[in-house]
Parts: C-alpha cells; structure tokens; sequence
C-alpha cells in the first residue's frame, strides 16, 4: 500500500465490540479444539485472572480515522509487565532498576488485508504508544497523524514477541531477533523419581514465579560484562520481564483451556533446594532431566523442550552427556525484542532469562 495510504491509518485501543471481533477472527488459529463459543468464554475467564488487572492488557486496532469501526485492518494485544534493566558495572553488582515493559501478542491480520504493509505499519504505530517515544522523538511524518495518548500506556524500556512469521518482517519494524537455540529430548520409558526433589503442582506454581523473580534479580546484579554466549560480545544492558504477578500463571490456564492439544499434566514443575554454584548446577541437571522425562512420559508425551539453556550445560543436553538430545535454531516461535530508551541500541542489549512463553509473551500473527 502507498505510504499515504497507511498514514491514513490510526492506532486506536479497542472497544468492547472490535475485541470480539478480534476474537472472533483468532478463533479458527489459535481456538484449538474449542468452539467459538467456548473460545469467548476462555478469553473471559483469562480476562479476569491476576495478570490483566488495572488494565494491563490491552487490545489495539488499526483502524481508518472511525475508533468504532468492525472493518479494521488488523489488531494485536498488548501485556504490561514488570522488567528489570541491570546495568553492567565495572566493580561491585550491577545496577538493577525496575522497569515497565511489554509482551505483544494475538498480532493477526485476516488473508484479505495481507501483503499491504497494514501488519508492519501497526507495529510501528505500537511501538511509538508503547514507548511514549513522542517524549524525545518527533513523530516521523511518513507515519501521517500521532496515534492518541492512552491513559497507563506507555514508559516501557522495552518490549519483546515470539514471532511466527520469522525474524526478517519484525527487523523491518526496527525488532532485533535473538538467537536463542533450543534442545530437544526425547523421552524414555518410565524413570524412578530421584529423592530430594519436589514436584510442583498447579496451586504451588505462584510461590515459585515469586521466587524466580527474586533469583533472576539477584542473577542480572552479578551478571558478568561479557561472556561467549551474549548475543553482542559487550552488553549496554542486560533486561529480563518477570513471571510473577499472574503471568507464569495466565500461561498455564490458557494452555488447559484453550490450547488443541492439552495434556492431564498433574505436575507443572519440580525443585530441588540448594542448587548452588554452577559446578553444583552441573552435577544436578541431569538428574532434573530424567525427572522431567518422568512428568512427561506419565503424561503421554514423547519430548520435551528446553530454551536458552546455560552454555555450560549443553554437552549435558546432547552428544556426550545424554544421547537423545538434539540442539536446533527454533523456526517459529522467534524471540525479538525491542530496546527504548537508555544506553546502547536493541542490539547492544542482551535478553536474559529468554525463555519462551512464560517469560515473554504469546505468539504473532503472519503477513506474508
């Protein structure tokens, strides 16, 4: 589409009214085995939960200049979180500062509005609200009108996206790829479960995303400078969002409610206390394997995944440590993020505790 055409466009928050349709639209690639009217009253239920309160998802659509219009162009959904920023220090801790970010998912245009540039426009539009870039910036005028102030939008340090479309279409919107590999285990017959180990059930898993975000805290303050495994070989920044809050949680409702091919786990985990130093992280990992194969296999399941795994693990998860792992460069699923504001460029910024779904947010759409 000609660029004045899109700068006709406007980023609007969503109605009552275009969030259904949005839903409505969603449904038949992401309701599963649902029916619609089960996929709206999943959407409902998970509207409620923990990690939406004092509106902190929302839906946005890109729209001619009508805020009411059903003939939008395409819609995305927005979650506000909690980020952390540690900044490298040259003696003592890292500074860490607490921070707003975002999760950007459900970013789906219907067949009919593909291939128009409509998908690229918005997540630029998206990028500006989301950012309160209009407080250093001048809006580029190609873009035609700025997209109106939200009241608690905005002031985020940064946001990420699990891609499905690939890495290239989202650079195209100024979204850095991160290239995270994952390690895929296949899963034996039934293993005994190791003692010292607790399984984590479902009602357990909000003490352990509070924890988690202590440790990573503590992690990003002892973070090193550099390391062979940092995507830049000298991080501005390193930056993790948080899991606690209800969002590890909100993940492991709409994978039971929504999801088309859910399984009757009755674990969600398993800790073992006083892990240690990282020699005692490599003495135990394998052990924390064979209990995860457990889980799994009782599950009906027959492999299990592990993302952004520690360098110092890897020969663990595959070849000479365990011969059923298998390391690959994930094509969909492609974690990106975007850098706003502080020192350093996006890619000058190192994602920590990349982690797919509960530690990022849902995946996007496609235009191809």
């Amino acid at each position: 589409m000609p660029p004045r055409d899109l700068a006709a466009l406007l980023l609007y928050p969503a109605t009552h009214a275009q969030v259904l349709e949005t839903r409505e639209r969603t449904w038949p690639h992401w309701g599963g085995s649902t029916t619609l009217e089960q996929y709206l009253q999943c959407c409902e239920r998970m509207d409620e939960m923990e990690h939406t309160r004092d509106g902190r998802i929302m839906t946005w659509v890109l729209a001619p200049r009508d805020p009411t219009t059903l003939d939008f162009m395409c819609a995305c959904e927005t979650y506000k979180r909690t980020g952390l920023v540690a900044y490298p220090s040259p003696d003592g801790p890292n500074k860490v500062n607490e921070t707003p970010c975002y999760g950007i998912a459900s970013a789906y245009i219907p067949e009919a509005k593909r291939r128009k540039g409509y998908e690229q426009h918005r997540m630029c539009l998206l990028h500006w609200v989301i950012s309160s870039c209009d407080d250093f910036v001048e809006f580029p005028k190609e873009w035609g009108v700025p997209p109106p102030k939200v009241d608690g939008a905005g002031g985020a340090a940064f946001s990420v996206l699990y891609s499905a479309v690939g890495e290239d279409f989202y650079g195209n919107a100024g979204v850095q790829a991160e290239d995270k590999a994952g390690q895929m285990e296949k899963v034996p017959g039934r293993v005994e479960e190791s003692p010292g180990w607790k399984w984590v059930e479902e009602g357990d898993l909000d003490e352990m995303w509070r924890e988690d975000a202590g440790f990573i805290k503590n992690s990003l303050e002892g973070t090193p400078r550099s390391d062979p495994s940092y995507e830049t070989p000298s991080p501005t920044a390193f930056v993790s969002a948080l899991p606690d809050r209800g969002v590890g949680s909100f993940q492991v409702v709409r994978s039971l409610l929504v999801s088309g091919h859910a399984v009757p786990l009755k674990v969600w985990g398993i800790r073992k206390e006083n892990i240690g130093d990282e020699r005692r992280a490599t003495e135990t990992f394998p052990e924390l394997l064979e209990n995860i194969k457990e889980a799994a296999q009782s599950a009906g399941l027959e492999k299990v995944e592990v993302w952004n795994l520690p360098r110092y693990l890897d020969g663990l998860a595959e070849g000479e440590g365990n011969e059923d792992g298998k390391k690959y460069e994930p094509t969909r699923g492609l974690p990106v993020i975007k850098w706003y504001r502080g020192r350093g460029e996006t890619r000058d910024v190192e994602w920590s505790f990349n982690e797919r779904l509960i530690y990022g947010t849902g995946s996007a759409g496609a235009e191809v």
